[in-house]
């Protein structure tokens, strides 16, 4: 199975997203596609699945190719169960086994697969969106930001489960950590073009290192040859009647050489001052209803301080973020402030943003004049600092990408002229150049910073202290956020589970009944593999049926890995009851 781009140019009205485009890939690749916010790394996935036809150019995929689809923000039927989402897809020749399905939603956190999704946030529907593209048979998975709103442990099993993946990968991440060790090629978006690397991530950035150094000594030479030719051509009328036919023509099919001008981005504030006291929690708590988020929590903040704060969806970490704001008061204990603190605020949220006002105006109704480390600037300068523009700045934010809507936001919280930054999952949605740029202004923020995040790299890189929310308390942590989630993983490896739950006594007829089931069908499916290995070396088979026999061992491999999966989450669950 492949799926071939031959000269595929595509434009979305005035930005020309791809320009001749060419590359192929096979269901053994796992591609990563990377490039700056807006260069159309979302668009180029929607003209895989037809979504989007290209202007020129062919798009050529193998006949009966499955292709599954992970869109940025999935949408559902709000009347439909979850169970049926995922079933929907189901056929005779491909089914979903209701095991399968009730496993899958199990592992991305919803127990009762008869639920609707009329009250979901987009995290719960991303992961909706996920249960259902991993379960469903496909030859390629095709992933847009598939880490977005899932919590440490689920990114990790989902590293896992993708390196496992005997099939096609195509996918748009900012995890750099992700693309690392998922990834065995990677596709990059650069001002049309398209690049791809038989590489991981770090072996990408060497490669693409090398290409951009010979890309620059080439074009210095090109507009060596066109400086000359354009003074040669702009000699006297007598010497123009000498001149060469050919020689002209040369240089009038150079004139129409576009250099790519690369065009940087700095993200520049000036702080209000900083007093001594910043802020200091003493013995806060919160609860909403009967769950408890934490308790009797105090805390100092240090000028110096750059706080990752982590912990699984739905601990309390944007809850802890509020009654930093005075958004929500907590339910006891006491939030001391200093003065001149001056919070700017990044949240997770694009619905803050109009889609219907323009760029510009997001911008101007704020600020029409902004100080900068530089002096004062337009509203429409300091855009163009941040790569919009003059065509951007006059569109409406409905019509930026994700990650463009995500740096507007980066803007809007810069000009404020904070002296504190809270930023809630910053990294969704930015591209990594961006990230890096990000990276390299808190570093360098003259003033605390607390961050909310699951992107590991990024808060490797910046934080020099963690808040880790366990159970109801908040720990603080020294270490770096790898190792605390290394150090987290071995404990729970190496120590027994304690389960303080009270043990019933009788396991449900249902749990009992499905671990028989998946006891039967692993037996089954062991019988059918062996007796298939040893047909497929039958030497009177001819081409066709030898190709049916291997399709059916591949299909029984997958179920076989299923298969095994659930039937220890099945024994996990029967160790809490007794028998």
């Amino acid at each position: 199975m492949n799926i071939t781009f031959e000269n595929v140019t595509f434009k979305y009205i005035e930005r020309k997203i791809l320009d001749n485009a060419s590359f192929s890939i096979t269901e053994n690749d796992k591609v990563g596609v990377v490039g700056v916010n807006g260069t159309g790394k979302t668009t180029i996935l929607k003209l895989m699945l037809g979504i989007e036809n290209p202007k020129s150019g062919k798009i050529i995929k193998s006949g009966g190719i499955r292709i599954n689809y992970l869109p940025q923000d999935p949408k559902f039927d709000l009347n439909t169960s979850l169970i049926d989402i995922i079933m929907n897809d189901s056929t005779a020749d491909n089914p979903i086994l209701d095991y399968e399905a009730k496993s899958i939603l199990s592992k991305m956190g919803f127990d009762d697969s008869s639920i609707t999704t009329k009250n979901f946030s987009g995290g719960q529907l991303k992961r909706v969106a996920l249960a259902k593209v991993l379960v469903t048979p496909c030859d390629f998975l095709v992933l847009d930001e598939p880490t977005n709103h899932l919590d440490n442990e689920l990114i990790t099993w989902l590293e896992k489960y993708l390196i496992k993946f005997k099939k096609g990968i195509f996918m748009v991440t900012h995890d750099r950590y992700f693309l690392q060790r998922v990834c065995n090629k990677m596709l990059e978006l650069d001002f049309g073009k398209t690049y791809l690397y038989e590489a991981n991530y770090d072996k990408f950035l060497e490669l693409k290192a090398e290409r951009l150094a010979l890309e620059k000594v080439a074009e210095k030479k090109l507009k060596s040859i066109l400086k000359s030719e354009a003074e040669w051509m702009s000699r006297g009328v007598e010497a123009r009647r000498t001149k060469s036919k050919s020689r002209i023509e040369r240089f009038n099919e150079l004139s129409k050489i576009e250099f790519n001008e690369e065009k940087t981005m700095e993200f520049t504030s000036i702080s209000s001052r900083l007093g001594k006291k910043l802020i200091s929690l003493k013995n806060i708590s919160k609860a909403y209803g009967d769950k408890l988020l934490f308790d009797n929590f105090s805390f100092d903040l240090n000028r110096d301080d750059i706080i990752g704060v982590v912990g699984d969806n739905g601990a309390g970490k944007t809850t802890l973020f509020k009654i930093l704001m005075d958004e929500v008061k907590p339910d006891s204990g006491e939030v001391i402030k200093g003065e001149t603190l001056k919070i700017g605020y990044f949240s997770q949220h694009l619905e803050l943003i109009d889609p219907e006002i323009r760029v510009i105006d997001y911008i101007k109704d704020y600020k029409s004049n902004i100080e900068t480390l530089d002096g004062t600037i337009s509203a429409s300068d300091l855009l163009e600092r941040f790569l919009f523009d003059s065509n951007l700045q006059y569109s409406k934010v409905k019509m930026l990408s994700g990650g463009e809507k995500r740096r507007l936001q980066l803007v809007k919280v810069l000009i404020s002229n904070p002296n504190m930054l809270l930023f809630d999952e910053p990294t969704n949605d930015l591209d990594i150049y961006t990230l890096e740029l990000l990276e390299d202004y808190l570093l360098s923020f003259k003033g605390p910073i607390m961050v909310v995040s699951h992107d590991r790299y990024f808060l490797d890189k910046i934080c020099n202290k963690l808040l880790c929310f366990e159970g109801n308390k908040i720990v603080e942590s020294l270490k770096s956020f790898s190792k605390y989630l290394e150090e987290d993983n071995n404990v729970v490896s190496e120590k027994p589970k304690v389960d303080n739950t009270r043990k019933r006594n009788r396991l449900p007829s249902a749990i009992k009944q499905e671990y028989q089931n998946v006891e039967n069908r692993i037996s089954e499916v062991e019988n059918r593999l062996g007796f298939l290995k040893e047909e497929i070396k039958n030497p009177k088979y001819d081409y066709t049926k030898l190709m049916d026999i291997q399709k059916e061992i591949d299909e029984l491999e997958i179920e076989y890995d299923k298969l095994m999966e659930r039937y220890f989450e099945l024994i996990e669950i029967k160790s809490n009851y007794d028998e």
